[in-house]
């Protein structure tokens, strides 16, 4: 399958200004007896058949899909941006400690290749209420050498409780490293406590305080994913201009709704040359709540109509 980003950053809908687009539009082009001209509002596949769409005035340059034909579209979707959430577990304390002692608390990630375990302990001394210990187990699990997939902080202040994070796409680790993986899933397991009295229970297996979700239209996703395609569109392996490394077009702290467009390459509805890719994918990134990304969206609803549900995503 051939991929395909386009990404837009909240700007006008317009024609280009001698062939150039504006940096950070999205465009849809029509072929016309004039050459390819900006497709307007209700025009659809009857009568402007072969469309393309356009990232406008990337470093003086736009950036293109491949042109298809509109009747070979065989799936116009979209899902609305959804922040990502972690992983989440609680280790639960109670009674006061009828001695001093140490607690161990042991982690293992299980979305990786092969399991990953860490563990930290704390020294509880003898009479702390369960109100104070979680400060206590907060203190030396944020001062302790965190792996790359825990969130570098924990949550103590529900009282008696502590939540620990795994870490999500984009996310800073303690080591100054970006996490650019999915939510990562992780256990926790109480492995020791010496202290009398005073227990600690950790969450279930499988029965997460938050279950991960890797979100729809993050930012740091979406860059991650312009960051995988730059090859084919921007150049990146261009031997002739070595080193290239092509500046982002998704910006920091911009989210997006993300569209699916898939169209065959030779009209039919799968591939007709066994063990040969036909299809065309483009992901529209449209960044949210932006009046001109609803434009496009209306364009495209338009375009489709009678053949796709029409998308309410801007």
């Amino acid at each position: 399958m051939a991929r395909h980003l386009i990404v837009g950053n909240g700007i006008a809908y317009a024609a280009p200004t001698g062939g150039l687009y504006t940096d950070g539009i999205v465009s849809i082009e029509k072929k016309s007896d004039n050459g390819p001209v900006p497709l307007a509002l209700g025009d659809t596949f009857a009568d402007s058949p072969y469309i393309r769409f356009v990232q406008g005035g990337y470093h003086g340059k736009n950036l293109y899909s491949p042109w298809f034909y509109g009747k070979d579209v065989i799936d116009y979707s979209g899902s609305s941006y959804s922040a990502a959430l972690p992983h989440q577990h609680t280790v639960t304390i109670a009674n006061a400690a009828g001695s001093a002692g140490e607690v161990v608390i042991k982690f293992v990630r299980k979305d990786g290749v092969k399991p990953e375990f860490f563990s930290f302990m704390t020294e509880i001394p003898n009479g702390t209420a369960a109100a104070a210990a979680d400060a206590l187990v907060k203190s030396a699990y944020e001062a302790a050498t965190l792996p790359d997939w825990l969130e570098d902080t924990c949550d103590a202040t529900a009282g008696s409780t502590v939540v620990f994070e795994g870490a999500v796409r984009g996310d800073v680790a303690q080591s100054g490293n970006t996490w650019e993986y999915g939510p990562a899933i992780f256990d926790v397991i109480v492995e020791s406590n010496s202290v009398t009295t005073q227990t600690y229970t950790a969450t279930a297996s499988g029965s997460a305080t938050q279950n991960a979700f890797p979100g729809i239209g993050d930012n740091a996703a979406v860059a991650n994913f312009e960051k995988e395609l730059r090859g084919a569109a921007y150049g990146y392996y261009n031997r002739l201009e070595l080193p290239n490394t092509p500046a982002a077009q998704v910006q920091a702290g911009t989210n997006f709704n993300m569209y699916n467009i898939v169209a065959t390459k030779d009209g039919s509805s799968h591939s007709q040359i066994h063990g040969v890719d036909n299809l065309i994918e483009i992901t529209l990134a449209l960044k949210t709540a932006d009046a001109d990304s609803t434009v496009v969206e209306n364009l495209l609803n338009g375009y489709f109509t009678g053949v796709f549900p029409a998308l309410s995503l801007a």
